[in-house]
């Protein structure tokens, strides 16, 4: 399961539930969301993406900044209307989330309210650019760095803040 960890982390450097507004429809599935485009390095944040993994979802959670940071992996589980369960693939904790849309703010596309995400986050944002769809490839534990780095080539807000210089 480290794919899925990977992919996340991959996603802020760069859910099948509609539950997003803004810049058209957003799912809350295969797409990076992160609290905030950070400013530096430093900076910390938390994101999470999920990606299709067969006839399931897997994802994971990152918190942290570009040069330290830690993920959590689940599976997510479409449970109803804006609703999901994950299921924390190192513990089997479950956590159930109620989704709602919130209004993007400005560079962002797409928001999302996350009731009861277990990093405390609430609020994520996502941009239009930002789907985390894999076909055919295998998927890694750091999805969300993996998805940052790739990002990373054409966002420049994500490509500062993967940079180690200082500002």
């Amino acid at each position: 399961m480290r794919t899925a960890a990977k992919l996340v982390v991959s996603c802020v450097l760069f859910a099948s539930t509609s539950a997003c507004g803004g810049g058209g429809e957003a799912t809350a599935t295969e797409r990076l969301w992160v609290s905030a485009v950070p400013t530096n390095p430093k900076m910390p944040i938390t994101a999470f993406a999920t990606t299709r993994h067969g006839d399931a979802y897997l994802g994971a959670f990152f918190s942290g900044t570009a040069l330290r940071g830690s993920h959590d992996t689940f599976r997510w589980r479409p449970t109803g209307k804006a609703r999901a369960e994950l299921e924390f693939l190192q513990d089997g904790a479950k956590v159930d989330l109620q989704l709602d849309t919130c209004k993007p703010t400005t560079g962002f596309d797409h928001c999302l309210l996350v009731l009861g995400d277990p990093t405390g986050a609430v609020r994520y944002q996502s941009r239009k650019r930002w789907v985390v769809k894999r076909p055919g490839r295998r998927k890694s534990t750091a999805m969300v760095l993996d998805a940052l780095s790739e990002l990373a080539t054409d966002d420049a807000d994500v490509s500062l803040w993967l940079s180690t210089d200082e500002p």
